[in-house]
């Protein structure tokens, strides 16, 4: 199970359970671990497993930028979900997200939470191979290896389990972390050996697992070994890559070997184009680039010396680069002729309505989402665009509408909590606010403020008020997850008072 080198610290507090003192020393750490059992689910429940992601998602947030992007988000979710359906993962749930990062990387971390760096999917050549490094974390998840890992090493005394778990989860190969170099350094060369035979063969299972969740989803299963060797002989010529992957998923010769074999047993399929992949790897491009003048200058030379198959994707990168950098009349005339032959294609379409929103052409933004969302009902890019749109034209009861509809029919979502919270603020709602914004800060993992809007909110109603009565149970919801949490994670925080 593989995490980023840089939430090392944060991770191995929540994960390890340490007490005062944050930090891995091989003698004298003392943690708090669960209570070992004769299998794994005994040793680390499934539903203790999710608190775990929980406190990890909690973690990321809060030291890697996530790509807040809808169309981005929108597309990990599709592809995870899709993937997932496929995974015999039964009642369990996942969670993907983008996280803003040239490095070449995935990483799963407990709970089903599946975070994918963007310079990974800059780097895919097709979604086949795109979807089998998501297959691949998926059967980390499914095989259960963080639980797994933890159950292997509780046999050793007490600092040794502290060191290796630490090792295993930020992975045995990489060395961007001084708390992996104490990890492992805490330990004698044999039991380091032994932790990395056990990543290892997490490895392969992850491989073998995923090459049928690539087949059952509908891709080919030999993208997988043809991802991984292209990019060992990247490696091989090139030093500043960021082939994060290779170091935290050891790729090979025998492996590569061994996932083309088994890629082989399955029947040929035919590879799974989608320009819906090409589309959101331009966006990606333009967002990571940062610069839309250079990204105009980029696509402007690519435009003029591709083949007819890449321009449609080119010329919508192009577009996005344009409205980014403020020349929204020229990004209308890059999707003029994408909205001619695809009128009803949402990615087109929102990147006209951006146009218009940059153009202060607010109601023809609106028509556009309008039109767009009575195609596609529900459809969160589409949603939140309307939305702040709507927020923008001063029309906050609009806003409010659109946004219940939403959450009557799908799950909720942090951000349209957070314009939800908007949209009552702006109507001189502060209560409803409050309450609104703490749901928010709920879904993103950080308790102790969404407690304190919850209490904020309770202190500015009357006592008849009838809401007054639901924030209180909110509330004692709330506090109560909170102590479950800290049991297990071991945090000392109290939460804010009633």
């Amino acid at each position: 199970m593989k995490t980023p080198g840089r939430v090392a610290p944060l991770l191995v507090a929540i994960l390890l359970a340490l007490h005062s003192g944050a930090g891995i020393d091989g003698a004298q750490a003392a943690i708090s671990l669960p209570d070992i059992g004769e299998t794994t689910e005994s040793f680390l429940s499934t539903k203790d497993e999710q608190r775990y992601g929980e406190a990890f998602m909690r973690s990321i947030r809060h030291s890697l930028p996530l790509m807040d992007d809808a169309e981005v988000q929108n597309y990990v979710e599709s592809l995870g979900n899709r993937l997932a359906a496929n995974a015999s993962a039964g009642s369990r749930r996942f969670f993907f997200f983008p996280v803003r990062d040239p490095a070449i990387n995935a990483f799963a971390g407990p709970g089903g939470y599946i975070g994918i760096n963007t310079g990974l999917i800059l780097t895919s050549d097709s979604e086949a191979e795109l979807a089998s490094v998501f297959a691949h974390e998926i059967a980390h998840v499914t095989q259960r290896h963080l639980a797994r890992a933890f159950e292997e090493v509780s046999r050793m005394s007490v600092p040794m389990t502290a060191a290796l778990i630490a090792a295993l989860i930020l992975g045995s190969r990489s060395d961007s972390s001084q708390v992996t170099e104490a990890a492992i350094a805490a330990t004698t060369a044999g039991s380091i050996q032994k932790q990395i035979n056990f990543t290892r063969a997490h490895e392969q299972e992850a491989d073998r697992v995923g090459l049928q969740i690539l087949a059952d989803s509908g891709y080919e299963p030999r993208a997988m070994p043809r991802f991984f060797e292209r990019l060992q002989r990247a490696s091989q010529y090139y030093d500043n890559l960021n082939l994060e992957f290779l170091r935290t998923h050891p790729v090979t010769v025998s492996r590569i070997a061994d996932t083309r074999s088994r890629a082989e047993q399955y029947p040929e399929l035919r590879e799974s184009v989608t320009d819906s992949f090409d589309l959101v790897r331009e966006r990606v491009r333009v967002l990571q680039q940062g610069d839309p003048q250079k990204s105009i200058a980029w696509y402007r030379n690519a435009l003029g010396t591709e083949g007819d198959a890449d321009r449609n994707a080119l010329r919508y990168g192009l577009a996005v680069a344009l409205n980014a950098a403020g020349r929204h009349a020229e990004a209308r005339e890059e999707l003029a002729p994408l909205i001619a032959r695809e009128p009803e294609r949402p990615t087109y379409q929102l990147a006209l309505a951006d146009a218009a929103r940059g153009e202060r052409r607010l109601y023809e933004a609106l028509a556009i989402s309008a039109h767009m969302l009575a195609i596609y009902p529900y459809h969160l890019p589409l949603t939140i665009h309307r939305a702040e749109t709507l927020l923008e034209a001063g029309k906050p009861a609009d806003a409010i509408r659109l946004i219940g509809d939403y959450m009557d029919a799908r799950p909720p979502r942090p951000e349209l909590y957070r314009m939800l919270a908007q949209a009552r603020d702006m109507m001189n709602d502060r209560p409803a606010a409050q309450q609104a914004l703490a749901e928010h800060y709920y879904l993103v993992g950080e308790l102790g403020s969404a407690l304190e809007q919850l209490q904020m909110a309770l202190r500015q109603m009357p006592k008849e008020d009838v809401r007054a009565e639901r924030i209180r149970a909110r509330i004692d919801v709330m506090r109560s997850e909170w102590r479950a949490r800290a049991k297990l994670t071991g945090e000392t925080t109290a939460p804010p008072p009633p």
